[in-house]
């Protein structure tokens, strides 16, 4: 415990250090809290590059298959080797498909989308195209669930609304235009006479896709869509008609499924129907982003049943919940092997931007193959502003704490010079040099403690408020982020600044003797 008259000197003395209304206090806060915002936006902005420096959107890198080089292929081998892509720092290397295809609008028209069919749907450039960042509304299938035969689609916000859907409608399937001649003989809508609606899974719904692109896919789709004669997605196929699979979502049971089908059935076939509720796995091809489930209608001596009937009871469960669920007729189509020799492009996922340059050279030098240099040239102004703004925000915090330093010393100075004539006293009286600074010690850490505090709540309001205000990177990161180790040894190098402050203002001052002090002699 303090004694009593050290208790009434550091009460009394602590006005005097805090000045007239606590100015020295407030100022103190301000300094301090101009230089926690510093480190705050330096801290938000590094996390917002180190973010964009590995966005695999930003690392990406199209090599186009369309400059004549008759050595495309061997640099597709090569650079598939793990000591090339450790030397350049890359990885991901795969051979996509650009192509544009035709899907029907909730309004029943049809529009052309582009599209880029993915050699490996699995890469981390999809992953990220599906991070929570980028997806829409939460509308993304599991990345997990995604497999290198998935048929489904991710789409763009725009495009999505391009074909008239609403984020409060988003379907669980797309339905794309595909050419069904002869349909219309199993009881199939025809469009045109031509095209059919066939549902395709919808995987997610997301802000931006590469290259501007409307939708991507596996290239798996792609290679099914060229299959010739044997086209998967052609609906004119009895196997298809006579079967009834349905996806229905979480709003729809396993027994309102049925009531709906044994109300549209020919009675012959009431009693002979059945339904069985399929796991995802069962068609992994169907995976879709929306809860629900697959079920499955089975009927006796299908194969004898007419094609009418079947779909009869096809329609009646569609028109049983029109407007009032997503229920959706599926189809489970039958793939083959058939894969494409050719693609449009070689995609290659770059882990730093470092070696893009040296890496353009090396492509172009040994096969002829030549990377576009806009491709070269703005991945490398992104690296050397990553660089510059690196050096920038660690300046901006040493300059701040150089500045709160400095207060500290020269507030501190001027304290001790006012002082002086009542430290000689104190000396005077018999108490000692230590416990001098000891008492002085304890007064300016606790008014730096709490200046301290104000500024820290100061600024974590200031970043609190400033997203409820929409104040965002790319919608979505904070310009400030006050917590980090940043702020912690910032915190201790002015405190213990603050210290050897006093202690070498101090330990200097009271070198002199009590009369010194007291009558001002040098």
């Amino acid at each position: 415990m303090l004694s009593e008259h050290l208790q009434l000197l550091i009460k009394r003395e602590s006005k005097e250090v805090l000045g007239r209304r606590y100015a020295n206090l407030w100022l103190l806060t301000l300094v301090l809290s101009a230089m926690f915002i510093s480190i705050a936006f330096s801290n938000g902005s590094m996390n917002y590059l180190s973010y964009k420096m590995n966005d695999p959107f930003t690392n990406w890198v199209n090599i186009s298959n369309g400059y004549g080089s008759s050595e495309f292929e061997r640099f597709h081998q090569e650079i598939e080797e793990p000591d090339i892509q450790d030397h350049y720092g890359f990885s991901d290397v795969e051979a996509d498909k650009q192509f544009s295809l035709t899907f029907i609008g909730d309004t029943g028209d049809s529009y052309y989308l582009q599209n880029r069919f993915f050699g490996n749907i699995k890469s981390a450039l999809v992953e990220a195209i599906l991070s929570e960042d980028n997806v829409v509304g939460g509308c993304a299938v599991d990345f997990d669930r995604l497999s290198n035969q998935t048929v489904g689609f991710i789409i763009t916000e725009d495009a999505l609304h391009k074909l008239k859907y609403s984020l409060d409608n988003v379907p669980a399937y797309l339905d794309h235009l595909s050419s069904s001649v002869g349909a219309d003989t199993l009881g199939v809508e025809l469009i045109d006479g031509i095209f059919a609606a066939a549902p395709v899974p919808l995987l997610g719904v997301v802000k931006r896709l590469p290259g501007n692109m409307d939708m991507i896919a596996a290239r798996y789709f792609f290679e099914q869509f060229n299959n010739d004669p044997l086209y998967p997605f052609d609906l004119n196929r009895e196997e298809y008609q006579k079967s009834l699979i349905f996806f229905a979502d979480e709003s729809v049971n396993k027994e309102q499924i049925f009531e709906a089908a044994i109300a549209a059935a020919p009675d012959s076939l009431k009693n002979s129907l059945g339904i069985v509720t399929d796991s995802h796995d069962s068609y992994k091809q169907l995976t879709t982003w929306k809860s629900g489930e697959i079920y499955t209608l089975t009927v006796e001596d299908i194969n004898t049943v007419p094609v009418e009937a079947i779909q009869q009871i096809s329609k009646g469960i569609l028109s049983a919940f029109k407007g009032k669920a997503d229920v959706k007729r599926l189809f489970d189509y039958e793939g083959t092997d058939h894969t494409l020799p050719e693609y449009d492009f070689l995609s290659v996922n770059f882990s730093t931007l470092d070696s893009i340059r040296p890496f353009e050279a090396y492509a172009k030098d040994n096969f002829n193959v030549q990377i576009e240099m806009s491709q070269v040239n703005a991945k490398e102004n992104f690296n050397a502003v990553s660089v510059m703004a690196n050096i920038l925000s660690w300046a901006m915090i040493v300059f701040s704490m150089v500045c709160i330093i400095m207060f500290i010393i020269n507030m501190l100075q001027s304290y001790f010079q006012k002082v002086k004539r009542n430290l000689g006293t104190f000396k005077a009286f018999g108490m000692n040099s230590q416990s001098l600074i000891s008492v002085y010690s304890l007064i300016i850490i606790v008014i730096v403690v709490t200046a301290t505090i104000l500024a820290l709540v100061l600024t974590w309001c200031i970043q609190e408020l400033l997203p409820l205000f929409g104040v965002l990177k790319d919608g979505s990161f904070d310009y400030l982020s006050l917590w980090s180790m940043k702020t912690l040894w910032s915190v201790l190098i002015i405190f213990v600044a603050t210290l050897l402050t006093v202690r070498i203002v101090m330990g200097r001052m009271l070198r002199s003797t009590p009369g010194d002090l007291i009558y001002d002699r040098n």
